[in-house]
Formats: C-alpha cells, sequence, structure tokens
C-alpha cells in the first residue's frame, strides 16, 4: 500500500513526505507545521467497501481547543468552520471530532489530501487569531472593505494547478480592459514558516493563469509580518499587500 500512495504521489508532490505503516494505518507527515510548528499529520485507512478514509484523528480541533479557542463559542467561527469545510469537501465526526474525506480510489488521494491540508491550514489560521478579533473573523472583515470600496471580486475560488490539483484563492478579481486577474490569498498571521501555505497555491498555477497577478494579503494589526515570511513570498514575485496599510494600496484592485 506505501508503493502504491508513492507511486500516486511521484507528479504531485513537490515537497518531502513521510509513510508509516501502524497498524491498519498509514500515517502520512507532510511538509506543512501546526500551531505548535510540528509537522501536521494525516492518516489513511483502508475501509471494507474498498474505498479509504483520510483523516486528522481529531488533532486539528483538539489542537484549538487546548489554547481555549472552541468552533460553538462564536457564531462567526461556527459559519466560517461550516463554509471551510463546504469549500473544501471535507466531513466533521461531532462524535471524535475528527476532519476527514472519504476517498474512492489511490489515485484520488493526492487531490483529497491536498483539501484536507488547505482545510486545516485555514481552520488553524482563522480560527485561532479570531480569539482577539472580536466582532469579525478577517476574512469577514476583508470581504466587508472590499464590498465599501466597490472592488469587484469572487470569493474562494480554486483553479487547476500544474500539479492536477484545485488551489482554493480567498478573492478573484476578474480580468477587464487590458488589466490583469488578479488571485489573493489571505494569511492572518503571517509568522515565519505561514508562508509555505500561501506560497504553494501561486507556485502551482503559476502556468496555468499566466495573465494574472498574484497577491498575499496579510493581517499585520495584531502581528508584525516576520521577515523570514516575507523574502519567500517576494522571491516568487508575489506582491504582500499589508492590512494596515490598505488605503494606500486598494486602488489598484479595483477594476473600474
Amino acid at each position: 500500500m506505501i508503493d502504491q500512495l508513492k507511486k500516486a504521489y511521484e507528479d504531485w508532490n513537490k515537497s518531502h513526505l513521510n509513510f508509516s505503516q501502524i497498524e491498519d494505518f498509514v500515517e502520512i507527515t507532510t511538509p506543512f507545521v501546526d500551531i505548535n510548528h510540528d509537522f501536521i499529520q494525516v492518516f489513511l485507512e483502508k475501509k471494507p467497501t474498498g474505498t479509504y478514509r483520510l483523516t486528522d484523528d481529531g488533532n486539528t480541533l483538539n489542537e484549538l481547543e487546548m489554547r481555549g479557542v472552541f468552533i460553538k463559542g462564536s457564531k462567526n467561527r461556527t459559519t466560517y468552520f461550516d463554509s471551510t469545510l463546504c469549500i473544501f469537501g471535507v466531513s466533521h465526526d461531532k462524535d471524535t471530532g475528527e476532519l476527514f474525506l472519504t476517498v474512492p480510489t489511490i489515485e484520488a488521494l493526492p487531490q483529497k489530501q491536498n483539501n484536507l491540508l488547505q482545510c486545516i491550514l485555514r481552520i488553524f489560521d482563522m480560527l485561532l487569531t479570531s480569539r482577539n478579533m472580536v466582532t469579525n473573523i478577517f476574512f469577514e472583515e476583508v470581504e466587508n472593505y472590499f464590498i465599501e470600496k466597490d472592488v469587484i471580486f469572487t470569493p474562494n475560488l480554486g483553479f487547476t494547478g500544474r500539479s492536477g490539483n484545485q488551489q482554493n484563492f480567498d478573492f478573484v478579481i476578474p480580468h477587464w480592459k487590458g488589466i490583469k486577474e488578479k488571485l489573493i490569498y489571505i494569511v492572518n498571521s503571517p509568522k515565519s514558516d505561514n508562508y509555505k501555505p500561501a506560497l504553494f497555491p501561486f507556485i502551482d498555477v503559476r502556468e496555468t493563469r499566466p495573465n494574472a497577478d498574484f497577491f498575499v494579503l496579510a493581517n499585520d494589526t495584531e502581528t508584525a509580518i516576520s521577515p523570514k515570511f516575507i523574502e519567500p513570498i517576494r522571491n516568487y514575485n508575489i506582491e504582500i499587500l499589508e492590512w494596515s496599510h490598505r488605503e494606500d494600496w486598494i486602488k489598484q484592485l479595483k477594476v473600474i
């Protein structure tokens, strides 16, 4: 089973993944880090039906709850949590707290794992910091600001990248009369290694969206943007928009 997994990832995986057989499960250690800066692990189990169950084993919500962040503690958190699961096609087992996906075949695993990881990272990033944002989640703040400033956009839009997987962006501003399309990925905690989940989607779609401009919108109101976050993003010619300076850059996002 491990050999099948490695073969399925040959053309997809550009980072290092480690696979370990643990009884009836395969433990997959990914290059992405959680809120403790530990590598995120997911687990694959083959079901009697021949399908597979890919799960976080409940670690995502457990880590948040250990820090005092509870989904049911806020209407905004609950709404954002549910909508995030919907975007990435992830299910929530209310009894165990697991985030999981059903995988029909090994060949379908790369895309399913990508979806689960993006979902986990988005939940970590947005829900953890929302504890300090009494009235709104950062995504909602940005959305409301764009509406206020008459910025035309589509939220939560995905594109297929070179890997063959869909990469989701928080906001997409359409092409208009010679003005390039704009893809925007927001980051609520722009600290050191947090550049990784933001950078990969842009790298993956660079060839499939050649006429697009790329932006990372970073929330620097609670946490200063780390130099280790800035450097790799800018090395790939991706512009960083500082939320605290939004009045300075908002005009470049308007198409009309």
